[in-house]
């Protein structure tokens, strides 16, 4: 996937006073509307990112609608140069997700990012602000609130409230997307309105409170769990450190 330099350049900052400039900078750029028709669109795409020590690692994983299947993954390990300030999420996580993007042969319609979009003290959640950089309509899924006032939904699974500015502007929804469990926190990334965000999310929903590609995503950023070393034995020999049902293994 080709991500043109104008992009790019949004997703650095030095320090919390340029990436503040750069989220005003953008605000102009905030679109409400649908920008695609999602009856003809096909792919979409999930994005994560895990962090380890100085490392981050972000993963994306692509859906076809007409298949019905996923269809490509792509992750990258890079270093994590910006802190973890809330409201500022886009400029951590946005230079592990180029890494991975750049990396796909496919074209996706739209995204969907682990985090907010206008609901966020700026409007500037990472979904809007990736929406922009990619010029793609994205969606923010968040397990928690940060930002807008919305009223518990129902117990009952597909309920929803909306979430709202004190002014009544509309963000995003509270999605119940499991009986009797924590909503799901969906907000208006960029280039779509409130029904697409719910249709989009609930294009993969499964028996989980997460959509289907978004714990995909989660899973293929994890790092790795490193294996722990055998100490060995003084007079010991491979053969016999190894547990009795490798050794079966082997034999066999």
């Amino acid at each position: 996937m080709k991500i043109k330099a104008e992009g790019k350049i949004l997703c650095f900052a030095k320090d919390i006073k340029q990436a503040r400039e750069i989220q005003l900078r953008m605000k102009d750029k905030i679109a409400r509307r649908n920008m695609i028709d999602y009856k003809s669109a096909d792919l979409i795409a999930g994005c994560d990112v895990a962090y380890k020590g100085g490392r981050a690692k972000s993963a994306v994983t692509v859906y076809s609608k007409k298949q019905k299947k996923f269809v490509e993954d792509v992750t990258s390990d890079v270093p994590c140069e910006f802190p973890y300030v809330p409201g500022f999420l886009a400029f951590r996580e946005a230079p592990a997700l180029i890494a991975s993007l750049e990396k796909l042969k496919s074209d996706p319609d739209i995204f969907i990012f682990d985090g907010q979009g206008l609901s966020h003290p700026f409007h500037m959640g990472l979904a809007t602000h990736m929406g922009i950089v990619l010029d793609k309509p994205s969606v923010g899924c968040a397990k928690s609130r940060l930002y807008g006032i919305a009223e518990e939904p129902p117990l009952i699974k597909g309920s929803y409230t909306f979430i709202k500015e004190k002014t009544g502007e509309l963000l995003g929804i509270c999605f119940r997307s499991r009986k009797s469990v924590k909503p799901l926190w969906l907000s208006i990334g960029w280039g779509v309105d409130i029904p697409l965000v719910l249709e989009t999310v609930s294009e993969t929903m499964g028996k989980y409170k997460l959509p289907e590609i978004m714990r995909r995503a989660d899973k293929l950023s994890k790092f790795e769990k490193a294996t722990p070393k055998l100490k060995a034995r003084r007079g010991a020999t491979a053969d016999s450190e190894a547990p009795t049902s490798s050794r079966a293994m082997v034999d066999k």
